[in-house]
């Protein structure tokens, strides 16, 4: 298949996905269900995730099943577009697939952290296997720190791992970890777009990646200021180092007093015209708001498959996340508007 005709395909398959998207009808029938078992039911009957939740029996459903089956979908989505993908769009798909692989990571770590790692079998995404790069088969056999390490022996991620292993006792340092593997990957992403020779689609890439590390960092300062009453030291190690707001206006942002002036301070710098948009419920959906706002606009506009095939699996990681919102929301009885002041749309 030709460049030409690859990008084409790219750009008509991810569309055509999300063509199938949840609807404002699909979000209110599942915010009217009464129990899991109703939202399970819906998804599998009437959306397009009825193929990831084959053979899946909702009258026993809970979230421990439902997420990783759910997730399937987009795992099925990246195969799909990684097919088609050439050169440096293969490049970006890469991106995306190590996010998900950290992922993995991480729950296994997580697991470990409290004495549960037996049960990461149970989450165990299987068509992600298809084309992740780490034996995840190996994570499900993990009881040890040292066992994480010998399961991703020879992967990219093993640096980092090894750098924080953890001393007799202790507890892993979940943030850190997961702080420096996400980095590793932006890293390597602002490295591919530098590298690229177009320049106007070097550009609509830098914009939206370093927009979205700004809007998180700014999220995850107000959120560990707000939750944990971190100070600058504590909280500087786990931001993003990349985006276009500048170290001495991050060094500020996290020595600001509290939450409050941090999001001033956030007002007053180019994400202020950007923020005056967005519209969400809590602070910490800024982040996915301003991302879901860059993509819908890509998605259906840019001619770029690189942009268009990223843009797509973010959205869809969106969307995956109002689903469980909505499903944590149900269980805990929550009415319909609350559950909808939960959603990114």
């Amino acid at each position: 298949m030709s460049s030409s005709m690859a990008s084409n395909a790219i750009l008509a398959k991810a569309r055509a996905m999300y063509g199938k998207r949840l609807t404002d009808a699909d979000y209110k029938q599942l915010m009217d269900c009464r129990n899991v078992s109703e939202v399970a039911s819906y998804l599998k009957n009437r959306t397009s995730y009825k193929s990831a939740l084959t053979g899946f029996d909702e009258n026993s459903a809970h979230r421990g099943q439902l997420e990783p089956m759910l997730k399937q979908n987009i795992y099925y989505d990246i195969f799909a577009l990684s097919r088609y993908a050439k050169d440096k769009t293969l490049q970006f798909s890469d991106f995306v697939i190590s996010e998900m692989e950290i992922e993995q990571i991480m729950r296994c770590l997580t697991l470990l952290n409290i004495g549960k790692a037996e049960e990461y079998v149970y989450t165990i995404p299987l068509s992600m296997s298809k084309f992740a790069k780490i034996d995840l088969e190996a994570l499900t056999s993990v009881r040890s720190y040292d066992d994480i390490l010998e399961a991703l022996s020879g992967a990219k991620y093993l640096p980092i791992l090894k750098k924080f292993r953890p001393r007799e006792g202790e507890k892993i340092n979940i943030a850190l970890i997961e702080a420096e593997l996400n980095n590793h990957n932006y890293g390597m992403i602002m490295e591919a777009i530098d590298n690229l020779g177009n320049g106007r689609e070097r550009e609509e890439l830098r914009n939206v990646f370093s927009a979205m590390f700004d809007f998180r960092n700014v999220s995850r300062i107000i959120r560990l200021k707000r939750y944990f009453k971190f100070d600058r030291e504590r909280i500087r190690p786990l931001l993003i180092p990349y985006g276009k707001l500048s170290k001495k206006t991050l060094e500020e942002l996290c020595s600001a007093s509290d939450p409050k002036e941090v999001f001033d301070m956030a007002r007053s710098s180019y994400l202020g015209k950007i923020m005056s948009k967005l519209q969400y419920n809590e602070t910490s959906q800024m982040a996915d708001v301003l991302l879901s706002t860059y993509c819908i606009h890509h998605l259906r506009l840019s001619s770029n498959p690189t942009i268009v095939m990223i843009s797509y699996i973010y959205l869809m990681e969106i969307e995956l996340a109002n689903i469980i919102n909505i499903i944590e929301a149900t269980r805990y009885g929550l009415s319909a508007e609350e559950k909808n002041k939960l959603l990114v749309r």
